[in-house]
């Protein structure tokens, strides 16, 4: 019997999602709540009108409409506990608790984990006083990284590279208006990398690595300008090492992650709810191939998600299968798996994003993607977008992805460019007068 899915969100990750979970012979419907213009316009795929932070009328919607299973794709939702919430109602939801998102949840918890737990990362200080945290930086040697405390969608880390940098970041993140806790760490040069996790209903030891993946967060070219939620991603270039040095990292990473898992479960025993959800490993990867931690989350990144999702879509894996993992997917980590299996291809993901952001920017402006030809290998994923009378209309940042698989890094990274400039931008619905200034995205993506 086909099943129903509810997937919340309405980004790039959960349209991402939607689609590659619609894919499964074992779904009829997937609904998404709120969803955007992308997620409208799939087959298979429908948008639910409820605000998400409404669980009661989720928690109904669920129950009335023969949802077997609803996926968590923002942060929000976790943070304040919706997980914990429909567990009440014993309603299967694919998510950390409440208790275990403190991991993505607070900085500060999450550095004390890392620290307690044994787990490598980055030297670092908590301030909760702006006196005394500036005093730190005067004597600090710079780049340094200043993080707030709280949930900030990606931008509430700032790289600093001289002390009147840092002095200002911390009026910016440390005051009642924004946090009221700042971590000042070390910063760590060398190749970031995504570690994503499945931690499905099997329970521990029993996590599905994804692809490796390299995201690029920084507005402009060459990692310059302000942090934003991710201009774009592409399968990690350590993905294709000598298959000894993958192995390597992948142990190296490996401890980490049962660190992780184990010293979560630990810290959370008097619930008696293990971890269950997406988890994301930020990594810094330095000359050595030694790893830290730079962050976790208890979602997948964007725009992460929509380079794994149509990656898997072309390694042929069901998702939700791995979601449930049962009966037991022999697979545990697909970096090991795709070296066995020379199945090794290459996905390139590049943002097209308002111009302005991620500070000031205009909304209201509308998209022409017909002349974007979709096929297995080239996919839009939408993100800040609805419909208005069947026309794509902008309301957000960043706004859509376009994302390509092929044999080789040269040939996405070029197809994916290539697409990215048929996409025809119109301050007006008539779509008269065209402004292809309204946007922007980085040209530097998997270089």
């Amino acid at each position: 019997m086909k099943q129903n899915i509810l997937v919340i969100g309405q980004g790039g990750r959960e349209h991402a999602i939607a689609w590659k979970i619609s894919k499964s012979p074992k779904v009829q419907k997937v609904f998404v709540c709120p969803g955007n213009a992308g997620t409208a316009l799939e087959k298979d795929i429908e948008n639910i009108d409820i605000n998400i932070s409404d669980i009661n009328s989720l928690i109904n919607f669920v129950k009335t409409n023969n949802v077997i299973l609803t996926i968590v794709g923002p942060e929000v939702p976790l943070v304040e506990g919706i997980v914990n919430k429909f567990f009440e109602h014993n309603l299967k939801i694919f998510g950390p608790t409440k208790e275990h998102s403190l991991l993505e949840g607070s900085k500060v918890f999450s550095k004390e984990f890392m620290i307690n737990y044994d787990i490598p990362t980055a030297e670092y200080q908590m301030f909760s006083n702006q006196d005394q945290a500036k005093a730190y930086v005067a004597n600090k040697k710079h780049p340094i990284v200043i993080k707030a405390d709280g949930l900030a969608a990606g931008k509430g880390v700032i790289v600093s590279s001289s002390v009147e940098e840092s002095i200002s970041a911390i009026d910016k993140l440390l005051n009642p208006d924004y946090s009221e806790f700042i971590v000042i760490e070390e910063f760590l040069s060398g190749q970031e990398l995504s570690a994503i996790y499945i931690c499905n209903y099997k329970g521990c030891s029993f996590e599905i690595g994804l692809p490796w993946t390299k995201d690029y967060k920084s507005r402009d070219e060459y990692n310059s300008g302000p942090n934003t939620g991710g201009m774009g991603a592409v399968s990690h270039p350590l993905s294709y090492e000598h298959k000894n040095e993958v192995y390597k990292l992948y142990l190296d990473i490996e401890k980490i992650l049962v660190k992780t898992i184990n010293g979560i479960n630990d810290y959370n025993k008097k619930t008696n709810v293990k971890y269950l959800g997406f988890l994301y490993i930020g990594l810094m990867v330095d000359s050595t191939n030694k790893v830290k931690v730079l962050e976790y989350n208890c979602r997948m990144g964007d725009p992460e998600t929509q380079n794994l999702m149509l990656s898997l879509e072309n390694q042929n894996f069901d998702f939700l299968e791995m979601i449930f993992n049962d009966p037991t997917i022999k697979i545990q980590d697909l970096n090991i798996e795709n070296f066995n299996h020379n199945n090794r291809g290459y996905c390139c993901t590049i943002v097209l994003a308002a111009k302005g952001y991620p500070e000031e920017y205009k909304k209201g402006f509308y998209i022409d993607t017909n002349n974007v030809e979709e096929s297995k290998t080239v996919k839009l994923f939408h993100a800040g977008t609805v419909l208005d009378d069947n026309r794509i209309c902008t309301t957000g940042g960043r706004i859509l992805t376009i994302n390509v698989y092929a044999e080789n890094q040269k040939e996405a990274v070029n197809l994916a460019y290539k697409n990215i400039k048929k996409i025809k931008i119109f301050e007006d619905k008539d779509m008269k007068i065209e402004n292809n200034n309204l946007v922007f995205f980085r040209e530097d993506i998997g270089n």
